[in-house]
């Protein structure tokens, strides 16, 4: 039978962790400021008043390139490891609750 004490322990840890779903919101925020950060120097007058293309591919390799993989890296070191986190929570919790509904629909005689 499941007892009160497993419950509370496994809602103890999925509650832990789903505090992981802050640092992934974090890690989204930072990303979404570096984007914005990205569109103002795509926007910048140094591109407008390029004199051609040639001018425009080289602040683009050497400035957008470098910010927009910094962005993408950010994100995936950022979000990877919380969401794992979250999809083990999310694997706990559904274990949990087939526990607890075996228990009362009674299907289960205390096997659990």
């Amino acid at each position: 039978m499941i007892t009160f004490r497993e419950t509370l322990d496994g809602l103890r840890n999925i509650s832990h962790l789903m505090k992981t779903a802050m640092d992934a919101e974090a890690a989204v925020e930072r990303s979404l400021a570096s984007l914005a950060d990205l569109r103002a120097m795509l926007e910048s007058p140094r591109v407008r008043k390029a004199t051609g293309p040639l001018e425009v591919r080289d602040y683009v390799e050497r400035v957008v390139l470098p910010q927009l993989i910094g962005v993408h890296d950010s994100l995936r070191i950022g979000t990877d490891d919380s969401f794992k986190r979250l999809r083990a929570a999310s694997e706990q919790a559904d274990r949990l609750i087939l526990r607890l509904q075996m228990l009362v629909d009674g299907s289960v005689d205390g096997l659990l």
